[in-house]
Formats: structure tokens, C-alpha cells, sequence
């Protein structure tokens, strides 16, 4: 027999309140794009109107509060915030956090689609951060792995490969703890969910 369509819903509007995304962030400017040889992009157009000094954002998000280390399908968008451009078109991401003494070192390898890793397609990251800021907001971050802290490889099979780099001077940890509902919003929940489990009980002895 059919689930009714009103109990899916509330399940899963329940499921994604207590299972809220908390992203991280990390930011830093462009330092080699396009005019200076490079490129230009074939599989992201978008990805040739970045430009030397750009600020530009890696946002990955995930659920619940621990981040996590191999990702399939990952929630991540690596946007340039001075043009349109972006890239997130990512479908596996390892991420390791490694205690170095007072600091944490940030390792990201994110394979993109259309031939990933395998060809060189792909956006790397290395920094790091003070461990006790962990989930800390507007962290001064220290870019790893120089001149490339930041390094986004596109079309590496093809005879115009596309190397991006970029500096990584900034870190936060947006905690979605201050978006969960008071329980008295989980009660109300609760009880529109027995409201509905009720009535399709009703609609189903009907039918039988």
C-alpha cells in the first residue's frame, strides 16, 4: 500500500530540521588566471572571466556538526565574488584536518567530473588554522603549499589546460546549532505528524 504523500512530506521536512548543514568557508584572492597564460577553459567558460586579485570563496557544506574526510557528490562551490564564475561540478572531495602542534592543517582534494583526478581535474587546498579556532568565524588562515595554496586544474586532457591559483587568508565555521528549533518546535512537529498519521489511518480504513 501506498505511503500518503502528506506523511513523506512532514517526515522529511522533520528529517531536515534535525539534520541542519553546517559549511565551512575559506577565501582568499586570485593570483594566476587566465590573461597570464593560462587556459583558456573549455568544459567552464564562466571560469575565463577570473582575473589576478579577484576575492574568491570555497564554501563546502555538510550535514550535522563534524567535518567529514571522503565525501561523495559533495556540496561544494569554489565562486568568484569580483565575476561570474564559479565551479561545482565536484563528485568526490577528501578532506583531512591534521593536528601541527597549536595549529590544524586543512587538506582538500575535490575531483571533478568529466575525467577527475585520473586527469588532473581538480581543486586543491592546504592551510591552516589555530586548533582552537577551529569552529571559529573570520579566522586568519595560512596558506600551505606555496605559490598555490588555492590550485583549480580544468581541461588537463585536453591542449589547453586551465590552472587557477590563489592565496587562502580567511576560514570560518558557520555552526547551524543557532538554527535548531527550541523543542517546543520539535513538539509541534511531533504532533503534526501524529495529526497526520491519525487522519491517514482513517482514510485508510475507509478504503479497506
Amino acid at each position: 500500500m501506498a505511503t500518503p504523500v502528506s506523511f513523506i512530506v512532514l517526515v522529511r521536512a522533520l528529517s531536515a530540521v534535525m539534520t541542519p548543514a553546517d559549511p565551512i568557508v575559506f577565501s582568499g584572492a586570485i593570483t594566476q588566471s587566465v590573461p597570464d597564460g593560462t587556459g583558456p577553459a573549455v568544459s567552464n567558460p564562466s571560469l575565463n572571466n577570473i582575473r589576478d586579485g579577484d576575492i574568491y570563496t570555497v564554501t563546502f557544506s555538510f550535514p550535522g556538526a563534524i567535518i567529514p574526510s571522503i565525501v561523495p557528490s559533495p556540496n561544494l562551490v569554489f565562486t568568484d565574488s569580483t565575476h561570474p564564475a564559479s565551479e561545482s561540478s565536484f563528485f568526490i572531495l577528501n578532506l583531512s584536518v591534521i593536528a601541527d602542534g597549536t595549529f590544524d592543517d586543512f587538506s582538500l582534494l575535490a575531483c571533478l567530473t568529466g575525467g577527475g583526478c585520473a586527469f588532473g581535474n581538480q581543486m586543491t587546498a592546504n592551510f591552516k588554522i589555530p586548533a582552537a579556532l577551529l569552529h571559529s568565524q573570520n579566522v586568519a588562515a595560512i596558506g600551505l603549499d606555496q605559490p598555490h595554496p588555492l590550485d583549480l586544474l580544468e581541461d588537463e586532457d585536453t591542449d589547453t589546460p586551465l590552472d587557477i591559483h590563489g592565496s587562502i587568508t580567511s576560514y570560518s565555521y558557520i555552526s547551524s546549532a543557532a538554527a535548531v528549533p527550541e523543542p517546543s518546535s520539535f513538539a509541534l512537529l511531533g504532533l503534526g505528524l501524529l495529526t497526520l498519521v491519525a487522519a491517514n489511518r482513517k482514510i485508510i480504513l475507509r478504503l479497506l
